[in-house]
């Protein structure tokens, strides 16, 4: 059996009853937080004007997207989802792949089940979750066995994400293993997504996760009307083994533990509104200030030690640029100095204006400093090793190194931690009562389906 036979089997064969609590547990916890930074992505003006356009140019009234009464084209809305989802960069992680696998696979899929009418009830809801669950692994793991080796300038989540949406996609659609199958190849086809947005600090960056999700919905739909897809899409010569991982990609390994380990289990979520490379240093600088309150009002400077993958993404001296909230969101000196000054992290720290316009902060960036770590470390990864020294006025030294990223399977988020987050994330765009509803059907959807999710997003408005 090839790789790709194997994923396709997988992705047409995983079933509810063998997914184990956790992996039904955390499907729902993934759908909750996507949910919430979906509805925070109505915030921008930028999200409001794409659902403005979309929603007029209209077409077959088949699925829902947050923010809007109407029904539009399941790709158009997973497409629109997936821009929500990943707008602000509050959307989980796969630490071990870097695949932002909730805000392609859940656009995708609630979009194409709503479309297809498999989106209530108890069948419906553990079908969906069973997809998911496949697709998460797809995703994940295919991306985890390229990582090390893709080239600069590529988003790890534009190579595989797609992969696993559109295989959920294609199963929720009722295709067989010759469907998914297609749906994959032709998923992979458009497979690569450029980082260039990032590099100049611009928007763009966060309509990627859209573009995958939409891909996904479009594979899909073209597997179902009998398009073809490439069968050797991970191996073939111009497989994305020999495109992204010069050939070294060793999937014998890397897909060792599909269907003994989830993905969805080991997918993070995210505890601050930026990238997840500025998040080992706001953890640790957190868990000083928790030991001693008095300590922000102490320190003088702060030199953060990190991997050359993290210096170069995130540690360059701050400057607001053209797009302060991405520069902001992508900088450890700006969210080191808000951490330190306002004592949290919250979404208002990254609003364009509030970026420019607090001149203590961006003043305090400049006593921030970020160095790559120049010896080898053994079985170093992007977060690991990471260390924080705080240099104090009396001259001592506060310094820690992490161990857990909050999130992470190994310091997982709380309830109560993921309700607050839901709480902060759509405060504006509905009420306590519905953002408390929307919690309490997402953690059904296995018995419910996701049509009481997809209800709560349509009715969300954001008044402005």
């Amino acid at each position: 059996m090839t790789h790709e036979e194997r994923l396709t089997h997988y992705a047409a064969n995983l079933r509810w009853d063998a997914l184990p609590d956790a992996a039904r547990d955390a499907v729902s916890a993934l759908l909750i937080d996507t949910a919430g930074v979906m509805l925070a992505g109505l915030k921008s003006p930028e999200c409001r004007n794409l659902l403005a356009q979309y929603t007029h140019w209209g077409g077959a009234q088949e699925s829902s997207v947050a923010g809007s009464k109407a029904r539009i084209p399941a790709p158009s809305a997973a497409y629109l989802g997936g821009v929500l989802a990943h707008w602000w960069e509050w959307d989980d992680t796969h630490d071990d792949s870097a695949v932002h696998a909730s805000a392609v696979i859940f656009p995708t899929l609630l979009a194409v089940a709503e479309a297809a009418g498999k989106d209530e009830g108890p069948d419906a809801g553990r079908e969906f979750v069973a997809a998911a669950a496949a697709a998460f692994d797809i995703a994940c793991q295919i991306g985890a066995t390229l990582v090390p080796h893709y080239h600069d300038g590529v988003m790890a989540t534009g190579v595989p994400g797609q992969i696993g949406a559109a295989a959920g996609a294609a199963r929720l659609l009722g295709l067989d293993e010759d469907g998914i199958m297609s749906a994959m190849g032709i998923a992979a086809e458009q497979a690569g997504l450029s980082r260039q947005p990032l590099a100049d600090r611009v928007n763009g960056k966060n309509i990627l996760c859209g573009l995958a999700a939409g891909q996904a919905a479009h594979s899909a739909y073209n597997a179902q009307a009998g398009i073809k897809g490439s069968a050797s899409f991970l191996s073939g010569v111009y497989g994305l083994n020999n495109l992204f991982g010069e050939g070294k990609a060793d999937f014998d390994e890397g897909l060792a533990r599909l269907g003994s380990e989830f993905s969805v289990v080991s997918t993070s979520i995210k505890p601050y509104p930026s990238c997840r490379s500025t998040h080992p240093g706001l953890d640790l600088t957190f868990d000083m200030m928790a030991e001693d309150p008095g300590l922000p009002e102490q320190v003088e400077k702060v030199e953060v030690r990190t991997s050359q993958i993290v210096f170069d993404l995130c540690g360059r001296p701050f400057e607001p640029g053209n797009d302060p909230r991405v520069a902001a969101q992508f900088s450890i000196p700006y969210t080191q100095s808000v951490a330190l000054t306002r004592r949290a992290i919250s979404l208002s720290d990254f609003d364009p204006a509030n970026v420019v316009s607090d001149e203590a902060i961006i003043n305090k960036t400049r006593h921030v400093t970020v160095q790559p770590w120049q010896e080898e470390h053994p079985g170093a990864t992007w977060w690991w090793p990471h260390r924080v020294s705080l240099y104090l006025r009396d001259g001592s030294v506060r310094e820690r190194n992490i161990e857990a990223l909050r999130g992470s399977r190994a310091r997982p988020f709380l309830p109560d931690e993921q309700e607050a987050k839901l709480n902060e994330a759509g405060k504006d765009a509905l009420d306590s009562a519905q953002l408390q509803a929307l919690s309490n059907n997402a953690r059904q959807v296995g018995d419910l389906g996701v049509a009481p999710v997809t209800r709560l997003l349509r009715a969300a408005q954001i008044v402005h």
